[in-house]
């Protein structure tokens, strides 16, 4: 009795120990999920923009010399570009570009002449111009002409409701503060217009400036300052601009760009995290298409054609590269599979395409010099005996292919595909998708293999017995019941590409470009969060974005995980009563 009660007390604490772990575990990732939604919520923060007291009525605050030349609206000079061209324009005449070394004057038709007031915007990347009621904001570009004259582009219109006495452009993003007849203070972003902020004053506003980039101060006849503190993300509210293509300075279009840290400190900061989510799948499904006819034919023939006791030794050992460090399998793709790339992939072509008549050739031959290597009631045997022959058989393809891209134009398979305007990038996402795709490989191998071995044997034997062969007793009774589970052991394939770090940081190139060409590179969520985290300053809009693409990450991760084990505990729960 003692005896039992013992073991009682001991099943009863290890569940409620066990209860106790799952919950635990539970409430740290739900903790983990709720931070990182805290940390990357700023970043979606509506701008604001409130009156400030200055105990001196403002004038102890300095004003730079850019801000002296920004609030005088008589300056005709309001661009200079690197080819020594100025942008000078007055009120009722045409814009003019004029050379500051031949005086060569060349008519701006982009920019229209019977604008009032207009200033440069965004550390002169920009111009707004204001005609009539209308605030116009233009772009300057790379050049498109022979005389290296940067282009004009007309990127945003926007409506105002009263008349504008004084306007300033923001140092450093594409907003504008303007002072109204009516004593209101207004700031228009360009990024969102829908989102301008007013505020009533009750004095008469003369000028207006930007002290700093969330500092603005405008004066009255008298002179003196009230001051006003503009608080905006790099994304000015709008969580659109994170997902769609916009037009930043010096674009010619709208495009998806991600340089959180450009070359110039005033330089806006370009947060689209669309290619590094395309880089993220293109690696993914890449890794896929390497990975999965690999993994599932292996799957198949160990978990529905091979003993028992082959599979005994055979599973552990495909499992133990499950935890085989992929960081070991970069650095040989770094330094052993990219320097001859070209010479890989005319081996790798040259046996996928000759390797199934090569296989197919050599049987009938062994067959007809009446040697027998295997015996159709030993499939265990088949691998062991005809490993010599896929072996010859892979020599001869990968040999032909080297031959073969000999024979092309140029010598090579990387001169013949850049004679097509195709070149092969030193990391390019091709090398990411092999060296990925054997990443996962095993993961997909251990879970479609549990969902074939886990259909009963007895099944496929009585197939066999009203004379089914094994490969259509596998086909019609085994693949039916194990499908589920092979889609899954798919899924998790992909949640593992998807999240894997260390591949995509040594191979990928970190290009943060949307290119569909397999031999270009790429950029990653998981490589940009290892890369940019550290060396992000913790209350920066780049921190930010790097939390929201975080929480991405682990969405689709997540769900892809959780309707993956959905499918395979659905399939245990089929095969469990047959």
């Amino acid at each position: 009795m003692p005896v039992a009660n013992w073991r009682h007390f001991k099943s009863v604490s290890l569940g409620l120990l066990i209860r106790v772990a799952s919950f635990t575990v539970i409430f740290a990732l739900l903790g983990m999920v709720v931070q990182m939604m805290v940390v990357a919520a700023p970043i979606f923060a509506a701008s604001t923009l409130e009156r400030i007291d200055a105990p001196d009525g403002g004038r102890g605050v300095p004003v730079s010399r850019a801000e002296s030349q920004d609030a005088d609206l008589r300056q005709p000079i309001y661009w200079v570009s690197k080819g020594g061209w100025q942008l000078i324009g007055t009120p009722g005449n045409p814009w003019l570009w004029v050379h500051d070394q031949t005086a060569v004057r060349l008519n701006v038709t982009e920019l229209p002449s019977d604008f009032s007031i207009a200033q440069m915007v965004g550390h002169q990347r920009g111009l707004a111009v204001l005609v009539g009621n209308r605030l116009e904001h233009f772009h300057f570009s790379q050049s498109t002409s022979i005389n290296d004259v940067p282009a004009v582009e007309r990127v945003k219109t926007v409506l105002v409701d009263s008349d504008i006495v004084a306007l300033a452009g923001h140092p450093r993003l594409a907003v504008v503060a303007l002072a109204t007849s009516l004593s209101e203070i207004q700031v228009v972003d360009f990024r969102n217009p829908d989102a301008t902020l007013r505020i009533q004053v009750d004095v008469e506003i003369d000028t207006i400036a930007w002290v700093s980039p969330s500092l603005i101060r405008a004066l009255t006849p008298s002179g003196d300052a009230v001051l006003f503190v503009f608080r905006a993300t790099d994304i000015g509210g709008d969580w659109r601009r994170l997902f769609s293509p916009t037009q930043y300075e010096g674009y010619p279009s709208e495009e998806y760009l991600w340089l959180p840290l450009p070359s110039a400190q005033a330089a806006e900061s370009k947060y689209s995290v669309t290619p590094l989510i395309f880089g993220t799948l293109k690696a993914a499904l890449l890794a896929l298409l390497f990975s999965v006819p690999l993994s599932l034919g292996c799957a198949i023939y160990v978990g529905c054609f091979m003993s028992e006791a082959q599979r005994q030794r055979v599973r552990p050992a495909i499992d133990m590269l499950t935890a085989f460090p992929t960081v070991v399998l970069g650095a040989i793709g770094l330094f052993w599979l990219a320097p001859r790339f070209g010479e890989f992939l005319s081996a790798l072509i040259g046996v996928i395409a000759l390797f199934p008549i090569l296989a197919v050739l050599g049987i009938f031959g062994v067959r007809a010099l009446g040697w027998r290597w295997v015996r159709h009631d030993a499939l265990d045997d088949w691998p062991l005996r005809l490993l010599p022959l896929v072996l010859l058989v892979i020599a001869l393809g990968a040999a032909a292919g080297l031959i073969g891209a000999a024979r092309l134009p140029g010598g090579s398979l990387e001169a013949y595909l850049l004679s097509t305007g195709l070149s092969i990038s030193y990391f390019n996402s091709l090398l990411v998708g092999i060296v990925l795709g054997l990443a996962i490989t095993p993961t997909i191998f251990s879970i479609a293999e549990e969902a074939i071995h886990a259909v009963p044997r007895n099944m496929a034997a009585g197939a066999l017995a009203l004379g089914s062969t094994p490969w259509q007793s596998y086909r019609d009774v085994v693949l039916p019941l194990a499908l589920p589970g092979m889609i899954a052991a798919i899924m998790v394939g992909f949640g593992r590409a998807a999240g894997e770090t260390m591949i995509l940081v040594m191979l990928s190139g970190n290009t943060g470009i949307m290119d569909l060409s397999i031999f270009e590179g790429l950029r990653s969520v998981s490589a940009s969060l290892a890369l940019e985290l550290p060396e992000a300053p913790k209350t920066s809009s780049h921190y930010q974005v790097l939390f929201v693409m975080g929480v991405l990450l682990f969405g689709l991760t997540f769900i892809v995980n959780t309707v993956a084990e959905i499918i395979r505990s659905r399939v245990r729960m089929r095969v469990r009563g047959l």
